[in-house]
């Protein structure tokens, strides 16, 4: 009599497993591309300040988004009445943040 149950072989990659490490590749490489690109397209001046749709751009996140984190205090940011702003080291902030909460399964960035 076979003593193996039949749920498979306990080597034999979780194929669960083996999609959310392709998302979460897939996460990160989009995380590095846009890190890339606000590169590319940061400002000249180093103090100058991104509104929420040039942010949102580079970041390919809704500029709706990016406001409504900054305003539950979720993100980095600068605020001048109702304009949010955001400093180069914001973006790295919220940008380190995403990777931080990356999570398996999921594919949409999430900064909170």
């Amino acid at each position: 009599m076979n003593k193996h149950h039949s749920c498979g072989d306990a080597n034999a990659p979780n194929p669960d497993a083996v999609s959310a490490a392709a998302e979460l590749a897939e996460a990160a490489h989009e995380l590095a591309e846009a890190i890339r690109a606000l590169a590319e397209h940061a400002p000249r001046d180093p103090d100058a300040l991104l509104t929420a749709e040039q942010l949102g751009h580079l970041l390919r996140l809704s500029p709706r988004t990016l406001k409504e984190q900054a305003a539950a205090g979720a993100i980095p940011h600068r605020r001048f009445g109702k304009h949010y702003r955001f400093s180069r080291e914001d973006a790295a902030e919220i940008v380190r943040r995403a990777g931080r909460t990356a999570t398996p399964g999921r594919s949409r960035l999430r900064i909170a």
